[in-house]
């Protein structure tokens, strides 16, 4: 039942969304070539246009939050043996696209902090944060998560989100 209530409450956002790329007026795709284009697209948007692109960037960034939180847990059990990977061997490792790995995403610019194993700390650790690439025109909040897959976020106008902030709560 909630299933059905989930994807009706996704499918109004994913018929704009559709409707914004058939009619060109947003071209704030990845493989845009030029910055500036990007800046220029995005300026040209109207209030309403600017407030769902934002809003379609930060599902997207959640969505890639846990992505990487599932590619951690796999180079974990795999390749790290044990340690937790940066985003530049998750990449190396197939377990994210090359956009990613590059730290980029929906607006997002992506960052992977992590701490190996040793004598010192006995378990490893990694800590991921989003941030708007251009806080008010690609999104608000900065997200945050660490290795118990916890989201936190917080508008900080463009700085990085931490442990202490807001806990999203995902109804599945």
């Amino acid at each position: 039942m909630s299933y059905v209530r989930s994807v009706g409450s996704v499918t109004p956002l994913l018929a704009f969304v559709a409707l914004l790329v058939i009619a060109g007026d947003i071209v704030y795709a990845q493989t845009v070539p030029s910055a500036q284009t990007r800046s220029d697209t995005v300026t040209r948007l109207t209030a309403r246009q600017r407030r769902n692109l934002i809003r379609y960037n930060d599902a997207g960034a959640i969505m890639t939050m846990r992505n990487l939180f599932s590619a951690q847990a796999t180079y974990q059990a795999t390749t790290g043996n044990g340690d937790y990977g940066t985003i530049e061997e998750l990449g190396k490792e197939g377990l994210i696209d090359y956009v990613l790995a590059e730290g980029h995403r929906f607006g997002y610019l992506f960052r992977v902090r992590r701490e190996k194993r040793s004598t010192e700390s006995p378990e490893a650790s990694f800590e991921i944060v989003a941030v708007p690439r251009t806080y008010g025109r690609t999104g608000r909040r900065s997200f945050y998560m660490d290795e118990s897959g916890v989201i936190h976020y917080a508008d900080k106008h463009g700085a990085e989100a931490n442990a202490r902030d807001d806990l999203m709560v995902i109804d599945p």
